[in-house]
């Protein structure tokens, strides 16, 4: 009877560590893609603390700011009277998507008060599938 080393893979540790690093970064990439494709009458979840917008002109300015990394766009947000910041994830109906903005058009409808039924701009970022 042969008694066989818990290691038995034949290629080298070196090798081994470097596939399992590439397929755990593989999949850590793609965690927060979102798998679907977004169209108007879909009904999704947005995010926790995500930035909700009235005005359909101001996400663009805030999605410029964010993307260069400094403390404008903190600066923006608290400037902003028409931003809103929900605290909890919500249940919404997408009204419209503008791929080339990055951006969503959404109708609340899960139990948010006063806010049912009322209509934003989001980064499409901050859906969940």
């Amino acid at each position: 009877m042969k008694i066989l080393k818990a290691s038995t893979c034949r290629w080298p540790p070196l090798f081994r560590m470097t596939a399992f690093l590439a397929i755990l970064v593989l999949l850590a990439s793609g965690a927060g893609c979102f798998a679907g494709e977004i169209r108007s009458g879909l009904t999704l979840q947005v995010k926790p603390n995500s930035i909700w917008f009235e005005d359909a002109a101001r996400p663009t300015r805030w999605q410029q700011l964010r993307k260069t990394g400094n403390s404008a766009a903190a600066s923006y947000e608290e400037e902003l009277r028409d931003a809103w910041q929900f605290i909890n994830q919500l249940t919404v109906k997408i009204l419209s998507y503008e791929a080339e903005k990055n951006q969503v058009n959404v109708k609340i409808e899960s139990d948010a008060g006063r806010m049912l039924g009322t209509t934003w701009w989001l980064d499409a970022d901050t859906l969940v599938q």
